[in-house]
């Protein structure tokens, strides 16, 4: 299943954007009559502002893993930094890495171990802000599922594979001992909403689920096996990501972007009203059990300043070696770019 959604990627490839240039205006011709003007007396003309930067940012769920965008985009953080942000819906890692080889986007929220399976397989991307520590799902089944042990032979349904409940999935089934696609098997679903319509519709014996979901899926008397998010151990799920090229070419912007990040998660810990508005929109969401849950979540995943975790990311890099040799001996630092977050700590973001 895992080659199958990369090589996708691989076949999506072209070009990336390149920059756009903007034109110095002319000095006003001199008045009739008026004594010549030497060049070096010239006055200079005024200095335009300069244009912003267009900027194409993605987030792949409507899951609080990818309320960073949401936030500074909301909040007027990307247009203080000077960045002409469009936001965009593109579901599913493997999906929004053949848009960012394309040049249709340029930094996205996106499962951490799709993107470094990605790398390895030649599409070169680096993580740079975490969108969450943990993954923010927990599993939750039929009720005639008593245990974990009792999924053996049974479905889970995902949204994709390559997506972050599908690696949430793989991590619950290893912490129970389950082999993946051998013990039990994935269900493709498509969207977060349809996991639990297929759970209801007892399509499924359990299914991943995030804020909302999970407090829609506790009402309704589902069993809930694992909450990932407070029972689970550190391991990136949702991170923001662009292709490494790009980002050695415009480490000027990514600069931008993690300030207006910074900001806008500063604001979400501090004015709640306002993150709870956000999430209204973005969660389509009118239920204050709900908006509360799904603010909770997020405020409890990252420091405030979004460092990806290294422990968490290790842990991720022994799990994907098991399966792929080529990450034997790879370290957090060979996928990982923080400088732009320790910039922002020396100027005293986060303290």
């Amino acid at each position: 299943m895992r080659r199958r959604w990369l090589s996708a990627v691989l076949l999506g490839t072209s070009c990336l954007l390149g920059a756009s240039c903007a034109s110095a205006g002319r000095p006003a011709a001199p008045e009739a009559g008026a004594a010549p003007v030497r060049p070096a007396e010239a006055p200079a003309a005024p200095t335009a502002a300069p244009a912003p930067v267009a900027l194409t940012i993605n987030y792949a769920a409507r899951g609080t893993g990818h309320s960073g965008a949401w936030l500074a985009y909301e909040g007027g953080f990307f247009r203080e930094q000077g960045l002409d942000v469009t936001l965009t819906n593109i579901p599913s890692t493997s999906t929004v890495l053949q848009a960012m080889v394309a040049g249709q986007v340029q930094l996205s929220g996106i499962d951490a171990s799709a993107a470094i399976q990605a790398t390895v397989g030649g599409v070169d991307v680096v993580l740079l802000f975490a969108g969450a520590n943990r993954p923010l799902h927990a599993v939750f089944a039929q009720p005639r599922i008593t245990e974990p042990a009792a999924l053996r032979g049974g479905t889970i349904g995902i949204t994709r594979p390559g997506s972050a409940t599908h690696s949430a999935a793989k991590l619950a089934l290893h912490l129970w001992g389950l082999v993946p696609d051998r013990d039990v098997a994935f269900r493709q679903l498509g969207q977060n909403t349809a996991i639990l319509v297929a759970l209801q519709a007892d399509q499924i014996d359990a299914g991943l689920l995030s804020p909302p979901a999970t407090t829609a899926a506790r009402q309704s008397g589902y069993r809930e096996l694992i909450n990932l998010a407070t029972e689970g151990p550190e391991y990136p799920s949702v991170v923001v990501g662009a292709l490494r090229p790009w980002v050695a070419a415009h480490e000027g912007v990514v600069q931008r972007v993690a300030r207006a990040y910074a900001r806008a998660l500063a604001r979400f810990r501090t004015d709640k009203p306002w993150a709870l508005s956000v999430y209204r929109q973005y969660l389509a969401l009118e239920d204050p059990a709900l908006l509360e849950e799904a603010y909770a979540t997020f405020a409890s995943c990252c420091p405030a300043l979004p460092y990806i975790s290294e422990e968490g990311l290790g842990r991720l890099l022994a799990d994907l070696a098991a399966d792929e040799p080529a990450l034997a001996g790879r370290q957090p630092s060979d996928f990982v770019d923080a400088r732009f977050l320790r910039a922002l700590e020396a100027e005293g973001f986060g303290q």
